[in-house]
């Protein structure tokens, strides 16, 4: 019994040391494989799939199985030789960091799984609003194209039909208004939200602008479109579009709809 409490005391040096090591990659991985995108030193498929969706998944499975073994080692040593050894702290830190790292997976799977990605989304489907030719000519020429007359959903299903089967609520916002104001708020509203206007004629009534995620540094591009009604209101539009082809988990969606919805705030 002696020569067994001996094994398991080696045993937990190593997997407390192993859970020390698993604590501090695994986060720093994460980091550097999102700042890394984000900063351009490699490709998003390297970034979000290589070192996220391959090794990442597998850095957090080896961080639970450690984490979850030096508990049980921990234990049966407490039982056998009626003392404590070994840092519980860190076991139950990586089993802890590496869980959550498994939840969120999850998470983002079941939104992937939740439908086909939308990453076109206006509020006018049938005349959406275009951006102009200056700010597409500053674009690489990497980046998904921002035509919208033509394009279909990874399922081939016409992007039209796409985003009214799954965000059949936006569409065209009426203000009461004029237009000069609706416009003025509309662009002021853009740029509280750290959007980074590059475009903007009050005469036109639209300006252009781009978002970037913190994590990964995935890049939108954003339109916005006001013109007065006839009962001498305005009508606003928005267009926001996923630079990169990755599922955006309802991003542009959620981009859009919130904006409307703290446009129209005034008017409630």
């Amino acid at each position: 019994m002696a020569r067994f409490i001996e094994i398991l005391r080696m045993m937990i040096d190593i997997a407390v040391a192993l859970c020390a090591v698993l604590l501090l990659v695994t986060p720093l991985w994460f980091a550097l494989a999102a700042f890394g995108t984000k900063w351009e030193f490699w490709g998003w498929q390297t970034g979000l799939n290589a070192m996220t969706h391959v090794w990442g998944l597998r850095i957090l499975l080896m961080g639970l199985v450690s984490g979850v073994f030096t508990l049980g080692v921990l234990i049966l040593y407490r039982v056998l030789a009626k003392q404590g050894h070994g840092n519980w702290i860190s076991a139950i830190a990586v089993s802890l960091i590496a869980l959550a790292g498994l939840v969120w997976a999850m998470q983002v799977e079941a939104g992937k799984a939740a439908g086909p990605a939308v990453l076109d989304v206006t509020t006018d489907v049938l005349d959406p609003p275009h951006f102009s030719a200056g700010f597409i000519a500053r674009r690489s020429g990497l980046d998904a194209s921002l035509a919208y007359d033509g394009k279909t959903g990874a399922d081939g299903q016409a992007l039209p039909a796409l985003q009214a089967a799954r965000y059949p609520a936006i569409s065209t916002l009426r203000l009461d208004e004029s237009a000069d104001i609706a416009f003025a708020r509309a662009l002021e509203l853009a740029r509280e939200r750290g959007w980074r206007v590059s475009t903007a004629s009050a005469e036109a009534g639209m300006f252009e602008a781009g978002a970037e995620s913190l994590w990964f540094g995935f890049r939108d591009d954003i339109v916005v479109r006001v013109r007065p009604d006839e009962a001498g209101g305005s009508l606003v539009d928005i267009r926001s579009v996923a630079r990169q082809p990755v599922h955006d988990l309802g991003r542009n969606a959620d981009r859009v709809r919130a904006f409307l919805e703290a446009l129209d705030a005034p008017q409630a």
